[in-house]
């Protein structure tokens, strides 16, 4: 593993990125602050990571709304509606040790990012239940520039136009999209008993209550309508960005401020389809779709909203 810097485009900025897997150059971000000798051993000891049967994984590529999909199924879970003040970083087994996932209680959830063959072998073995949650690609890659450059860890200051050259090349933190999307597809008509749930991240913001309805079915959890219409509003995007900062301990939103977001940067940044409309240029959108379409020719199971 090396932390280094790459440049987005020719000319252009730096980011900082881990390479976690030297092999083949998987890159993932510096994991908030974290040593790269603990990054290493985190990564190293993926495979071994303890599952439990009743454990759920929120499994997704970065920037598909992955941090409020987390909130509705945290309070879903507990069958509560109050935002909690934790973050999604305490379940997710590449940013933290294995001991602190152990010490969660009972259903756990557990997110990721990384690709499958990075998931721990029990994942496999008790075919712990995945909930799947997609994005469109131009909004992902919009949401992933904003995240990129408003954390401090990246070191990145760069432009929108040179950025998404290096989505485009599959050079960001984990890898390809397209690449990502074709591996599930794969691992998903292969292995037909895995038990996933694929989530849209526009069909969630179309009608929140009926997808989280499906995600309770799935899940075979217990929650009357009139808990998830609660939870539902209180993840309205605008409420949840400021119950979070009201509800998070003082020492965290400190630790925040100070080494990871830039100012004025939050993680629940706008929470729309079709921002991108407000990003691409005609060009850029032009070559954006023409790369796509050449990279997702054998992908027949994902279709994409982008308004």
């Amino acid at each position: 593993m090396s932390r280094q810097k790459f440049t987005d485009a020719p000319g252009g900025d730096t980011v900082l990125y881990d390479v976690v897997d030297e092999s083949n150059g998987y890159r993932q971000g510096t994991f908030f602050t974290e040593t790269i000798e603990k990054h290493l051993e985190i990564f190293n000891n993926l495979p071994n990571i303890k599952c439990r049967e009743d454990d759920i994984l929120l499994t997704s590529y970065p920037k598909t709304g992955t941090n409020w999909l987390w909130e509705m199924l945290v309070m879903v879970i507990a069958k509560s509606s109050k935002v909690t003040g934790d973050t999604k970083h305490l379940g997710m087994i590449e940013g933290v040790p294995a001991e602190l996932t152990e010490g969660m209680q009972s259903p756990r959830l557990l997110n990721t990012h990384l690709k499958i063959k990075y998931f721990p072998k029990g994942v496999f073995e008790k075919k712990i239940k995945a909930v799947l949650l997609v994005r469109n690609p131009k909004d992902v890659a919009v949401s992933f520039y904003n995240h990129t450059y408003g954390l401090k860890p990246y070191e990145y200051d760069g432009k929108f136009e040179n950025y998404v050259q290096m989505f485009m090349r599959g050079e960001t933190d984990y890898g390809s999209y397209p690449e990502y999307l074709r591996e599930w597809q794969t691992f998903i008509r292969e292995n037909p008993d895995f038990p996933v749930l694929v989530l849209y991240y526009e069909d969630l913001k179309r009608d929140c209550l009926c997808e989280m309805k499906k995600v309770c079915t799935f899940l075979e959890i217990d929650a009357n309508e009139d808990l998830l219409k609660q939870i539902v509003d209180n993840c309205n995007i605008d409420k949840l960005r400021q119950s979070k900062t009201d509800s998070m301990p003082e020492e965290m939103k400190q630790h925040f401020l100070t080494n990871i977001l830039k100012k004025d940067f939050s993680i629940y940044r706008k929470g729309q389809v079709g921002d991108w409309k407000n990003w691409f240029t005609v060009a850029q959108n032009e070559m954006f779709e023409d790369w796509w379409n050449k990279e997702t020719q054998t992908l027949d199971m994902f279709s994409f909203k982008y308004t």
